[in-house]
């Protein structure tokens, strides 16, 4: 009986980002052709008025003034992200040759035309827009989503920056777990930890946890298709779902003075 796994993953340009190219060449190598579709979709274009109401939302007067002179950026440089996850790779394309399909959105009707076509036993998620529920219930058996964090105690964004923030690298962690309506908040299927080391800024804890993510959704995958997987319960009343919004210029700078006092101590 033939398997059908489908991968939708996201990215800031239509070939997707480096953490969203290395699962999905993961999955391509661990299954080959029960991969039978590869679905990117065009990234999010936010209109100046949206920017700008999405700028005001950030913060105060003095927030907004205090990122007009910061130097840092939001997440992880996608620069070092090339060099941990795709070393030597200088042409960024998207893997899965005639398999691949790129489309407006994925929550579109064309997506869901393809899924109903496909009829695929998993559906694989990851980095993209909240998925709707016409999309994620065409998977005849789950669909699964990975999160760069350690659920439920960091749900939503930026999710192994917050606890470095938090002084907990104890929390620092990805999971892996069924995709329903609510952000983060489906059944858990695995996590795995993900370890600080001397001298890791963000980018190094985000691409350690792409790794371990990966591998620990390839697992999962396996699992769900020889009826093996098994889940439990969140419980959302532990942790907290974060939001871009929550990521300020002083949290950024707090980041940075936790991971020097972290490489000061060795820990």
């Amino acid at each position: 009986m033939s398997v059908s796994i489908v991968i939708l993953v996201g990215g800031t340009t239509p070939e997707g980002n480096a953490e969203h190219r290395y699962l999905v060449n993961a999955f391509l190598e661990r299954f080959d052709e029960q991969v039978t579709r590869v679905i990117t979709a065009e990234p999010v274009r936010r209109s100046f008025g949206t920017r700008l109401k999405r700028m005001l939302k950030r913060g105060d007067f003095v927030e907004r003034f205090a990122r007009l002179r910061y130097p840092g950026g939001y997440g992880p440089d996608p620069a070092d992200l090339q060099r941990l996850l795709e070393p030597g790779q200088d042409t960024a394309v998207m893997s899965g040759g005639e398999r691949r399909c790129h489309l407006p959105s994925h929550n579109g009707p064309e997506c869901q035309a393809l899924l109903e076509a496909d009829k695929p036993d998993v559906i694989v998620v990851y980095g993209t827009p909240i998925i709707r529920e016409n999309i994620f219930d065409k998977a005849g058996i789950v669909t699964l989503n990975m999160h760069t964090g350690l659920s439920p105690w960091y749900r939503g964004d930026s999710t192994l920056f917050w606890p470095v923030y938090h002084d907990e690298p104890e929390k620092l962690g990805v999971t892996v777990h069924q995709l329903v309506e609510s952000v983060d908040g489906g059944a858990i299927a695995a996590t795995a930890a993900v370890h600080y080391e001397p001298g890791d800024r963000e980018a190094d804890l985000f691409a350690k946890g792409v790794k371990a993510g990966t591998a620990l959704y390839l697992d999962c995958v396996a699992a769900a298709l020889d009826g093996s997987i098994a889940y439990h319960a969140q419980d959302l009343s532990i942790g907290r779902e974060f939001r871009w919004k929550d990521r300020t210029v002083a949290a950024e700078r707090r980041v940075l003075a936790n991971l020097a006092r972290w490489e000061q101590s060795g820990s």
